[in-house]
């Protein structure tokens, strides 16, 4: 017959482990809020759309290219932008599964030790 508190134990490391899957399964770090143009009047929002792209901060030059009208160099600031946030979002894939393959073994190691 098992000791009293092995049952227990076994629910223990069950609910921790659906916890720390859940919480692997929501994370999203490479996700970030889209960014909005702070000027509203065209000719303003072309001129920052310019000096935002010359910068490299894509995202936000192409919500300024929309305000302004020009769609043609949104498209090709939020393009210039899915590169590196692709690359983000994958290697957060990774850290991710890792995360979840590490779980993983200590859950099965925590069961094979109470056997």
């Amino acid at each position: 017959m098992p000791p009293r508190g092995h049952p227990r134990r076994g629910i223990r490391v069950w609910g921790l482990a659906c916890v720390a899957a859940a919480s692997v399964a929501i994370a999203d770090p490479a996700a970030e809020t889209s960014r909005t143009c702070e000027v509203t009047s065209v000719p303003e929002a072309r001129i920052l759309a310019d000096k935002l792209y010359e910068k490299g901060d894509y995202q936000h030059a192409g919500a300024c290219y929309e305000v302004a009208g020009d769609m043609a160099h949104a498209n090709l600031a939020f393009l210039q932008a899915a590169g590196p946030e692709s690359e983000d979002t994958a290697r957060a894939l990774k850290a991710q599964r890792d995360a979840a393959r590490s779980l993983l073994a200590t859950v099965e190691h925590a069961f094979r030790s109470d056997h």
